[in-house]
């Protein structure tokens, strides 16, 4: 491993043991603190954001739109630092699951179960949950371009019994994981470009992964969605629940289905949702 790759390591690894160090409300206050300065001065992709939360919310007021932005900065610095904490971030939390018993539903069909969910809430510390209870779970992760950091945050996830199936994995690998009863995890949620199937997301067509529509059509295996939102500091709510496929079901009815169930959630809590990928980015032909 290169120089530069060795330093991104090692100084994630100082700042995970930092993190960890800190109490909860701790944490908080400085993500708000380090919110305010990445709305303010960073400005990451700030136009981009900006843009996706006027589609998603075009009758709301300037200055509500503004303020979701301002507090989705803060959030995901606080769901970053949840997923440097793993696993205190989930032992030492209160948790609520609901719907559990939908997840021991779908397993007792011993075809596997299709998890699906988006960049919503405290996604990392959702997949850590599942590892330290013992599910067995495949996340398809994408290959971080600096190794430094893919070593760091593939050690981090398979430290909490996540298993790790990169993106270019072949197929046959991944039904064989379905056929073993395994939980195959999917973020569907991201700009699939010309490859994806065109549905409304917010009311305007996104391109979206047809992965999860097609795993099921093959393997007739059952698809929960599943997310993890903040209550309060330290405070967290798990929603599991099943897709209801339609009796004829394809590609673009399977996938509107489970999308239409993280629009709702996102409604319900903007500011937990990732509006800083280019959700719209590929217009239908």
């Amino acid at each position: 491993m290169k120089l530069k790759y060795r330093i991104t390591y090692n100084l994630l690894k100082l700042l995970s043991n930092l993190v960890q160090s800190l109490e909860p409300s701790t944490q908080f206050n400085y993500a708000n603190k380090l919110g305010f300065f990445c709305y303010h001065f960073l400005k990451i992709r700030q136009k981009e954001a900006r843009r996706n939360i006027s589609i998603a919310f075009p009758k709301l007021s300037e200055n509500k739109r503004e303020n979701i932005l301002k507090d989705t900065y803060r959030f995901f610095i606080y769901s970053s630092m949840q997923f440097l904490s793993l696993p205190k971030s989930v032992t030492h939390a209160n948790i609520s699951v609901n719907g559990e018993q939908y997840l021991h539903e779908a397993l007792s069909k011993n075809k596997g179960v299709l998890l699906v969910s988006g960049h919503f809430g405290l996604w990392e510390l959702l997949l850590g949950w599942f590892g330290i209870n013992k599910y067995s779970l495949l996340l398809i992760g994408q290959k971080q371009k600096n190794v430094g950091a893919d070593r760091f945050i593939n050690e981090l996830r398979k430290n909490n019994d996540i298993k790790i199936l990169p993106r270019k994995s072949s197929l046959e690998l991944m039904y064989s994981a379905l056929e073993n009863n395994d939980i195959l995890t999917l973020a569907s949620d991201q700009d699939a470009k010309k490859n994806g199937v065109f549905i409304n997301f917010f009311g305007v067509k996104a391109s979206t992964p047809k992965g999860a529509a097609l795993f099921h059509l093959k393997s007739k295996s059952p698809i929960i969605f599943v997310t993890c939102h903040m209550k309060n500091i330290n405070k967290y709510i798990i929603n599991i629940r099943p897709v209801k496929i339609p009796n004829k079901s394809d590609i673009e009815s399977i996938t509107i289905a489970y999308t239409s169930l993280l629009e709702n959630i996102i409604k319900k809590h903007p500011d937990q949702y990732f509006w800083f990928h280019r959700r719209w980015k590929t217009k239908p032909s």
